[in-house]
């Protein structure tokens, strides 16, 4: 068949033209692979939300400085991950900080094309590779969120601040870190 297995997707028994009563023990019925409709897909309406307000975010910082940006589209990221599973909310989290991050340090690409003499395609690829090693950090906030959560809106607010605050952090110190496109830093 065309279908694809999917270890989340529960199998199912097809349907027997034959009786239940008429099926002897020695046969077997059929299972039916059911088509994959994960809802972690990674094009999903909301992970591209999550990647435009990530993408929108770098307005906050120098020189566009519109800083209650980073505000906004993080109070909108949260406002995404509380229905999330944690699964999801990781997912949301990557989907932000990859439009964080691959519009807020382009200069990656140019000092490793330009000054670093990097062909093109190997300095896109490396630059592209380290926003996607960036956008860990916003996966882990949204995880942590996801697990934590008590669906209390007070309680949720803080909890989904610590977690960012938690994240950007840890960025800022895990392997010598790289605190570039901090929230904090468009606020002052």
């Amino acid at each position: 068949p065309s279908a694809h297995w999917s270890p989340s997707a529960p199998s199912q028994v097809a349907p027997s033209p034959v009786k239940p009563s008429s099926v002897m023990p020695s046969q077997s019925s059929s299972v039916v692979l059911q088509r994959s409709t994960s809802s972690s897909a990674v094009a999903s309406p909301h992970a591209v939300a999550a990647f435009l307000l990530g993408a929108a975010s770098v307005l906050g910082f120098a020189p566009f400085t519109f800083f209650p940006v980073p505000i906004v589209t993080l109070a909108a990221l949260a406002w995404l991950w509380r229905p999330a599973s944690p699964r999801r909310a990781a997912l949301l989290g990557f989907a932000f900080g990859a439009g964080l991050f691959l519009t807020g340090v382009s200069w990656v690409y140019v000092s490793m094309h330009v000054f670093g003499g990097m062909p093109p395609w190997l300095a896109g690829l490396a630059a592209a590779l380290f926003c996607c090693a960036l956008a860990l950090f916003p996966a882990l906030a949204g995880f942590v969120f996801a697990r934590l959560r008590c669906d209390r809106v007070w309680t949720d607010a803080l909890l989904a601040a610590s977690a960012w605050t938690l994240a950007e952090w840890l960025r800022g110190w895990v392997l010598t870190g790289f605190p570039w496109l901090a929230f904090g830093y468009a606020q002052t």
